[in-house]
């Protein structure tokens, strides 16, 4: 399996057995996954966020072309508001999203050529293509998370970026006890609070600003 980033790694752990997002939090992993697609650029290099408007900043890397769906759409509106962006993903998963599913199928495949995932049928009648996790390669991204969160030494920004993202999502208790979650947050924390972790407090500001964009309605569109 191939090193995977922090949207793919996402998508991996929040999808559900049968390939797709569980019904009943896929607002919030939806919202998650826009998000990690967003940070991933940023950290790229491709767009810039500022206050709460986005713009593309550079290329779109080579083998980051599963993110392609959201980097042209950006470009395409460009200045976008960050709730705009949000708004045009919409908060409902649902197969008949045209724009979500593209970010969606494109994350997918890439799972899909890393050996990470395997397509099946999924949606109505099974006229739509899931991407059902791969439990080996499930387990090797949970075991890095684990070995970096919970026991000494330092933690990489893609790690503290996947457990939050996978927290927001209300997914991170399927890996971690309440404990072991409670654990992970006191590091971050700390982290946030440390002279090196600027990375750390800077996305962490980034995930507030995001999470914030949640319900701001279009108002002011992408203007």
């Amino acid at each position: 399996m191939k090193d995977l980033s922090v949207v793919q790694k996402y998508m991996l752990c929040a999808l559900g057995d049968r390939g797709t997002f569980p019904l009943m939090s896929s607002d919030d992993r939806v919202l998650c996954l826009v998000a990690a697609g967003l940070l991933e650029l940023e950290m790229e290099g491709s767009i810039a966020v500022d206050g709460k408007k986005v713009t593309a900043a550079g290329k779109l890397p080579a083998g980051r072309g599963y993110l392609a769906p959201l980097y042209d759409f950006i470009v395409e509106k460009q200045p976008v508001k960050l709730h705009a962006v949000v708004d045009a993903y919409g908060l409902s998963f649902s197969f008949s999203d045209k724009r979500l599913n593209e970010l969606r199928e494109a994350v997918g495949q890439s799972l899909v050529e890393a050996k990470a995932a395997e397509p099946c049928k999924a949606g109505l009648l099974g006229r739509q293509t899931g991407y059902q996790p791969v439990p080996e390669a499930v387990r090797s991204v949970v075991e890095e998370m684990r070995a970096e969160l919970l026991e000494e030494g330092p933690v990489c920004d893609d790690t503290v970026a996947l457990v939050v993202l996978l927290e927001q999502a209300k997914c991170l208790k399927q890996y971690f006890s309440e404990f072991e979650r409670k654990a992970v947050r006191q590091k971050i924390k700390a982290l946030v609070q440390s002279p090196e972790g600027k990375m750390v407090g800077d996305m962490m500001t980034y995930f507030e600003l995001f999470w914030a964009t949640r319900g701001a309605g279009a108002a002011g569109g992408a203007g």
